[in-house]
């Protein structure tokens, strides 16, 4: 047995795992986490594979991963350029990128803004067509009886006047009931957009996504706990963990975020019995079937430029 793998061994002992119970939480083979421990790498189906088993084994049992690897390369094999390729999610992900840069998908991109536009240079031009049609219409015929002319003079005066005294208080009173309902439409808007939002993406394989959004700036906690089984968990801040432990059934555990935080991540070694609250919040991540996990939450940045606005 190498270093390494006396290290990881002990560690796995120190949280009582067997190997079996390893087995279960990392979905890799028994054989496979025997040859870990003993050195015997060649057992291993690729090069590739040693270093990503190495380093679940080691976050699970509590250890950093890639400190560990790090300190002991010179004992682990590198992973061939033709083997690493073949594993990468650049190169997976590189036809999805390529079909999100065509045109067409950029065209419809744009499309809902190509609409609005387009009603609006409609509207305009109804509105100019009106009031071409209503400037155009008969003029009045002046009446030749000079008296009948000014007695009528004199009652469209007063008429005009009561008239624009009638309609001053009427806009007077229209304008100050648009602007009360208007402010209070403003304030049930503000209301709902400060509203925390948390989405919840599907698992793949051992990593889960989260977006968040008008996440607050400060004042973030995360309440971690577990049910029907123990679950190691930690919690990852700017590549820091603030806080790591296992909590059995039951238990909980709070933690409060730093101020201004925009992304941080929940490592779970038993992701199904583990339980995620944010600001009281729940966060379903029941979508997914493997059980040692990293969930990523970020922020919304276009939400969060919004909300200090």
């Amino acid at each position: 047995m190498d270093e390494i793998g006396q290290k990881l061994r002990d560690a796995r002992i120190q949280k009582g795992y067997t190997i079996d119970d390893l087995q279960q939480i990392t979905k890799i083979q028994k054989r496979y986490l025997i040859a870990i421990e003993e050195g015997n790498f060649d057992a291993l189906p690729g090069d590739f594979y040693v270093r990503a088993f190495i380093k679940q084994y080691a976050d699970t049992v509590g250890l950093d991963g890639d400190a560990l690897l790090t300190q002991f390369q010179q004992d682990i094999p590198e992973p061939q350029p033709q083997e690493y390729a073949a594993q990468s999610v650049e190169n997976k992900t590189r036809a999805t990128r390529a079909e999100e840069a065509s045109p067409v998908n950029r065209l419809r991109r744009y499309l809902p803004q190509i609409a609005i536009a387009a009603t609006v240079v409609v509207a305009v031009i109804v509105i100019y067509v009106i009031m071409l049609v209503y400037q155009s219409g008969p003029k009045q015929t002046i009446p030749t009886d000079s008296e009948s002319v000014a007695v009528s003079s004199k009652r469209s005066t007063s008429k005009t006047s009561k008239s624009s005294t009638s309609s001053k208080t009427s806009k007077t009173s229209a304008a100050s009931s648009s602007s009360k309902t208007a402010e209070k439409s403003s304030k049930k808007s503000t209301k709902k957009s400060s509203k925390l939002d948390i989405s919840v993406a599907d698992a793949n394989g051992a990593t889960q996504a989260v977006t968040l959004k008008n996440l607050p700036k400060t004042g973030n906690k995360l309440t971690l706990g577990a049910t029907g089984a123990t679950a190691w968990i930690s919690v990852i801040v700017n590549g820091s963990t603030t806080w790591q432990g296992s909590l059995t059934s039951g238990n909980s555990q709070e933690v409060t975020l730093p101020d201004n935080v925009t992304t941080f991540q929940v490592r779970s070694g038993n992701a199904t019995a583990t339980t995620i609250k944010l600001n009281g919040q729940s966060v379903d991540i029941s979508k997914g079937t493997s059980i040692v996990r990293t969930i990523t939450f970020t922020a919304d940045a276009t939400e969060s430029e919004g909300s200090q606005e």
